[in-house]
């Protein structure tokens, strides 16, 4: 049973330098020629080859390489209205924006503590989803997540009305 032990801990590089003196170095192995190719290494001046280099032959080159990034195109989306009264209803906003839903936030109902949290609660959110989140109207604001806007027309209704009733 020890020799077993003893031949595992040699596998796995665990033995003694004393126990890998009398093992043979394991080299590669040399292979017999079986194909009939012929490999000749010697090919100086037989050559096919063309070194590339920098000539433009007289043209002279165009404009220098630019980077080029597409921008993803986003998305129009019509937003979801939220109207909390308590700090718990903020899972709402957050599983709309998740969703890559813009979010209308009512808080003209909210007492203001409970409106102050809720705006830095969507602050942090916005952060988290790179987003934008702005004031549209008196105790109203809009959460937009990364890639969807909202349309013009959409804005311009609820800047005009104020409370988020689109």
């Amino acid at each position: 049973m020890s020799t077993f032990f003893k031949k595992a801990m040699l596998y796995l590089g665990l033995g003694s330098d004393e126990d890998f003196l009398g093992m043979d170095p394991q080299g590669p192995k040399e292979r017999p020629n079986e194909g009939g190719v012929i490999v000749n290494p010697n090919t100086e001046g037989n050559t096919n080859v063309k070194p590339i280099t920098r000539d433009t032959g007289g043209v002279k080159a165009g404009r220098e390489a630019v980077t080029v990034t597409t921008v993803p195109k986003r998305k129009f989306v019509k937003p979801h209205i939220v109207t909390p009264i308590l700090f718990a209803e903020v899972k709402e906003i957050s599983e709309a924006a998740r969703r890559s839903q813009p979010v209308i936030v009512n808080l003209q109902q909210a007492e203001h503590e409970v409106a102050v949290r809720i705006i830095d609660f969507c602050s942090g959110l916005k952060m988290g989803i790179d987003g934008s989140f702005e004031k549209a109207g008196s105790d109203v604001f809009l959460l937009t997540p990364k890639d969807v806007e909202v349309s013009e027309d959409e804005k311009r209704k609820l800047a005009a009305t104020g409370s988020g009733s689109l």
